[in-house]
């Protein structure tokens, strides 16, 4: 009755086992193998604590028994780890007890071929890492020995290394293979079997976890306790998940390095020794990217998510002010790379990492971390017709958007909300064939997984070539009706070095697709720190004006319209980090979030050289007022920091644009800059 009960409850706790079927198809697949060649082979699993390797061998063992095969488990942690020792465990596994005349070892292999017969054995070892000791014993003594029809099933935190993969006879025989977090389709399966289907609840808990199979569960139970899931930030599932992770650090030293590492989204050996203010030692950081929470990037190395958060709220509670040392030494960093790049326009992977140091809700809510999988490209002859497919597609396919995202850290919920016209009138139609002869950068396309087209963005250059078709267009003319003739001249700048951007539209087949929202969220990025003018005047909507004024834009007066609809006032904004203003935005912007920079010294010190054969045309007044409107000041900057007045500055300037025989702005600044 007892085993019955066991039974029954073993198979209720199946059922609530989601996703891993592609894994358990590989292992079919190495059982069939097995079978058919009658030789010996090795399937093995790895992944960090919680991921859910013994939970994959259990449902091994329920596949291997519906096979047919033979099924015996040990746990690493369970035996000694001698020859004697693990051969009291496998003897204990097929109900032997008592002592053995013969070697453990030989009785349990005959005793396992004479039962078994024909059937495939497979033999689990679970928590693998704690058998290195043994892995020379079971890969030259017992193996060789075993039943030809034995798969040897390990599940442990690292992947097989050393000899399995030195030798070409161990490695025809070995299948390996990372176990990945759930996706979130299988995490509502889960969620909804827990009796969770509020979706408020579970994007929280989608976000807070991000698919880690022991944290859904600790996030699942703690929903079913009526905890509040907008404060487990702090909660005891993350203390859990932390505690968990660390038992594998066995120097106390090396958790202040994880630690440090934690505030990083990327890590290396160069970044974290300035980011600690102290060299990291080579032996320390190959002893902590050898982790098996670490893992290796393109850009560098990475806590897993869930341990770098987990480690987060540890320091943020323990050694607030630590934490927020780290903290401004890491936007700092990143702040003084973007600041003394000497190329903005390919820094878009930068910003992102600056500005995850920024507390705005907002932005975390609709973006989603190292999500990479939806990318920008910009549009070529070949691909333009791709372009104007997708908008003759948005035309005709315009549906209302109604949805909510979640800030994973505070729990804020921000709806986004479109109706049918918002969505038409937001992607703004163009005649792209033409945009494209004008300007070919000013249009991509936003591609998907499968390489398919999912979103377009028209953010136009503003120079010389671009301003006239500006100045005609409904959407950016408001602007530019607000300049002074001087400002508009500034914007005349030679195409190769533009003064900004309009970002006309940015438009997603389906807007609530967080990963192609995230890409839309990276290209905004991309454009706010290169040192120009963006604009932009979407379709007025809550959700974009939260947004917008986020990323640091703000409403231009005297700049509203009407043009999209005829009828809705709209907002235009802009952000302008030109002329060292950059700092100043930057510094503006972490302030909010409690974050003092010191980046002020962090341009590059490249002084211009001047004409001089420009000191005997202009008289020395001139001359100055000349370098000060060069340097990119308005009238009224150049009048405070000469000690004149606005139209003493005007006559100097009416006086210079005579002399040397120019018209504007744009054209004093190449007369006066000495070529390289």
């Amino acid at each position: 009755m007892l085993k019955n009960q066991a039974n029954s409850l073993i198979d209720r706790e199946l059922q609530f086992i989601v996703g891993r079927e592609q894994e358990l198809m590989a292992f079919e697949s190495k059982l069939a193998q097995i079978k058919l060649d009658q030789e010996p082979g090795l399937f093995h699993v790895y992944g960090t604590a919680g991921v859910g390797k013994s939970t994959f061998l259990r449902l091994c063992r329920q596949k291997a028994q519906q096979y047919g095969a033979v099924y015996l488990q040990l746990d690493s942690r369970d035996f000694v780890h001698s020859e004697k020792g693990i051969g009291a465990a496998l003897l204990s596994q097929i109900g032997f007890t008592g002592e053995s005349e013969y070697d453990p070892i030989q009785r349990f292999c005959e005793h396992l071929a004479q039962q078994s017969g024909e059937r495939v054995i497979v033999l689990a070892i679970d928590t693998y890492e704690e058998m290195q000791d043994m892995e020379n014993w079971l890969r030259d003594r017992f193996i060789p020995t075993a039943p030809s029809r034995l798969l040897l099933l390990s599940a442990g935190r690292y992947p097989l290394r050393g000899s399995w993969l030195w030798s070409p006879v161990w490695r025809e025989r070995l299948h390996q293979l990372p176990l990945q977090q759930l996706n979130r389709k299988d995490c509502l399966n889960y969620l909804n079997l827990c009796g969770i289907t509020d979706e408020l609840q579970i994007e929280q808990i989608w976000r807070r976890t991000n698919g880690h199979p022991l944290a859904l569960s600790l996030a699942a139970a703690a929903n079913n306790l009526a905890e509040s899931l907008v404060s487990f930030e702090g909660g005891d599932w993350f203390e859990q998940l932390a505690a968990l992770w660390l038992q594998e650090v066995r120097d106390r030293e090396l958790i202040y390095f994880i630690e440090s590492a934690s505030i990083m989204r990327v890590f290396d050996q160069e970044r974290l020794s300035a980011v600690m203010k102290q060299d990291v030692p080579s032996y320390f950081f190959d002893r902590l990217i050898a982790l098996s929470f670490v893992r290796r990037t393109e850009r560098g190395w990475q806590l897993h998510d869930l341990m770098r958060k987990s480690m987060n709220v540890r320091l943020k509670e323990r050694m607030p002010k630590r934490y927020r040392e780290l903290t401004t030494r890491c936007a700092e960093y990143y702040a003084k790379a973007i600041l003394q790049s000497k190329d903005r326009s390919d820094i878009e992977w930068e910003v992102s990492e600056l500005l995850s140091y920024v507390d705005i809700d907002v932005l975390r809510a609709l973006s989603y971390e190292d999500d990479y999988s939806y990318y920008w490209e910009a549009v070529t002859e070949t691909t333009l017709r791709d372009a104007i497919a997708y908008a003759k597609w948005r035309e005709t396919s315009t549906q209302p958007v109604s949805g909510y995202e979640v800030d994973p850290e505070t729990g804020a919920r921000f709806r986004i909300e479109y109706s049918r016209e918002m969505v038409r009138y937001n992607a703004a139609p163009l005649d792209l064939e033409a945009l494209y002869g004008l300007e070919p950068l000013s249009i991509k396309l936003l591609r998907g997984p499968n390489d398919q087209a999912c979103g377009l963005a028209i953010c136009i250059p503003i120079h010389a070539g671009t301003l006239a078709w500006l100045e005609k267009d409904p959407l950016s003319s408001p602007y530019l009706s607000t300049l002074t003739e001087t400002e508009r001249d500034m914007l005349a700048a030679p195409r190769e070095q533009p003064a900004g951007w309009f970002i006309r539209s940015l438009d997603f087949a389906d807007i609530l697709n967080p990963q192609a929202r995230t890409a839309g969220i990276r290209l905004i990025y991309s454009y706010l720190c290169r040192g120009g003018l963006t604009i932009c005047t979407p379709y007025d909507s809550e959700i974009g004006r939260k947004s917008y004024t986020a990323f640091g834009f703000l409403p231009v007066e005297g700049a509203s319209h009407r043009n999209h609809d005829g009828r809705t006032l709209t907002p235009t904004y802009a952000l302008d980090t030109r002329n060292g203003k950059l700092v100043a935005f930057l510094t503006q912007l972490f302030r909010r979030s409690g974050i003092e920079l010191d980046i002020s010294g962090c341009l590059p010190e490249v002084p211009p050289r001047y004409e001089p054969n420009l000191i005997g045309i202009l008289s020395e007044r001139e001359y100055e007022v000349a370098k000060e409107v060069a340097a990119g000041y308005s009238n009224a900057e150049v009048a405070t920091r000469l000690l004149i007045s606005e139209s003493t500055v005007k006559k100097h300037l009416k006086s210079i644009f005579m002399k040397l025989d120019i018209h504007n702005r744009t054209q004093l600044t190449a007369k006066l800059i000495a070529k390289p």
